[in-house]
C-alpha cells in the first residue's frame, strides 16, 4: 500500500487528522479547495480591516477628534 501524496507546503492538521495520529489525508482537489478557501478568507479579512480603518477615520472626522 502506498502513502497518499502529501502537500508540498505544510498545513495545519484538522481535528480528525490529529485524532488519527497526525496523518494528513488530502487529495489534490481537496488541497486546492483548501488553498482557495484560505485565499478567500485572506481577502475578506483585508476587506474587513479596510472597512474598520475607514469607519474609524470617518468617525474621527465627524467627532472632530474629541471622542464625541
Amino acid at each position: 500500500m502506498t502513502e497518499p501524496k502529501k502537500p508540498s507546503k505544510p498545513r495545519s492538521l484538522t481535528y480528525t487528522e490529529m485524532m488519527n495520529g497526525g496523518q494528513q489525508h488530502m487529495d489534490g482537489a481537496t488541497h486546492q479547495q483548501e488553498l482557495n478557501l484560505q485565499r478567500r478568507r485572506d481577502v475578506f479579512e483585508r476587506s474587513v480591516e479596510h472597512l474598520e480603518q475607514s469607519f474609524n477615520t470617518e468617525a474621527h472626522h465627524i467627532g472632530g477628534g474629541t471622542g464625541i
